[in-house]
Order: structure tokens, then C-alpha cells, then sequence
């Protein structure tokens, strides 16, 4: 295709009639104007093997009341796990952790918190990660976990009517969550540029 723009009016389907297109071989392209410009963010992610795995972002795990800086993995006591401040839709969606629920938890984003109120300082750890693995055990279920990003914790008190944790004392009460709401468009609402 040659360097400039082009109008196709093609009857292939792929392009309606009157669509510019511009080849531009890698090299980024400017917008000048644009009556609606919507990118897509497409997030994925690259393990330590290597392996690459997508992101989706339809829910997210809220995991509340574990330092998320101390080591890669912690323990949810059984009772705490997928079984409070969650909807019954998503409860059984995610709670039994086979083997289906357990691959569409990982690639879901989470919020590992130490519990929190209005009155948390600065000094409460928050991290934006990713499961990588989840064991169920005896004694609870034993969730590996990949750090990405710090947030403040002013940004969880900030958005708790966005994040879903606006409801009784879900902040400052040791558990495991699932929210069926899009935690990366309410961090980059709330300001927070995690990439570039």
C-alpha cells in the first residue's frame, strides 16, 4: 500500500464507504482532529517463562487486610474466601476454583490492600498485581500473586462508590472478593498512569 491516504469504498466489507486509511509502517500517527477517538488498551502480560497471558477487564479481585510488599503469597482463611461483599452471579462464577474459575481469576486485575478506614494514612500498602496461582489447602486458599504497580491508599477511600467497596465495613474486614467492575478504567479515572 503506498505511503498516503487513501478513500476505499470497497464492496469487500471490511471498510465502509468514505474510510481513510493510512499506512503508516510503524512510524505512530497524529491526530489532528477527531469528532470521537476511543483507543483500546489491550494489556498483556508476560510471565516469567515467558508465557503470555491477556487480561480481562470485567472484574477485578480485591484482596483486603494482607501486606502485599512482605512476600508473593498469602493465605485467605477458607470462610473469607469468595464469600463476602460479592454478588451471587459472580459468587458462582468464581467460588468453586476448578480449574476454569481458577484460569479466569488469573487474568483478572486485583487490589491487595492492608485493611483500611477513612482515617488510613499513607502508611497502608496497597499494590496493583496479578494472581498467578491459587492453591486450595486444608487450612485456606494459598493465593501467588505478581506486583505491578503501588497505588495510595487515598485513591481506594477516594473511588470506594466505584471500586464497589462503599458497603459496610468491607475495608477494614480480612477477605477475598471478586467485583464484576472495571478496575482499570477507575484507576485511569482516578489518575492513576500505570503505563506510559
Amino acid at each position: 500500500m503506498a505511503d498516503k491516504l487513501q478513500n476505499s469504498n470497497d464492496s469487500n466489507g471490511l471498510l465502509s464507504p468514505g474510510t481513510t486509511t493510512y499506512n503508516n509502517y510503524d512510524r505512530g500517527v497524529q491526530v489532528g482532529h477527531a469528532d470521537t477517538f476511543a483507543p483500546t488498551l489491550n494489556l498483556i502480560l508476560v510471565g516469567t517463562a515467558g508465557q503470555q497471558h491477556s487480561v480481562s477487564s470485567d472484574f477485578y479481585n480485591l484482596f483486603v487486610g494482607f501486606e502485599p510488599f512482605s512476600g508473593d503469597h498469602f493465605l485467605v482463611p477458607n470462610d473469607r474466601a469468595l464469600s463476602e461483599y460479592i454478588t451471587d452471579d459472580v459468587r458462582s462464577r468464581f467460588a468453586a476454583l476448578d480449574d476454569a474459575a481458577i484460569s479466569e481469576i488469573k487474568m483478572l486485575p486485583s487490589i491487595i490492600v492492608e485493611e483500611f478506614s477513612k482515617g488510613s494514612g499513607s502508611d497502608k500498602s496497597v499494590v496493583f498485581a496479578f494472581v498467578t496461582d491459587i492453591r486450595k489447602q486444608q487450612n485456606g486458599v494459598l493465593v501467588h500473586f505478581q506486583r505491578y504497580y503501588p497505588i495510595p491508599v487515598k485513591v481506594l477511600l477516594d473511588n470506594s462508590y466505584e471500586l464497589g467497596t462503599n458497603r459496610g465495613f468491607e475495608s477494614f474486614r480480612t477477605h477475598w472478593t471478586t467485583k464484576n467492575i472495571n478496575l482499570l478504567q477507575v484507576l485511569q479515572d482516578a489518575g492513576i498512569q500505570m503505563w506510559g
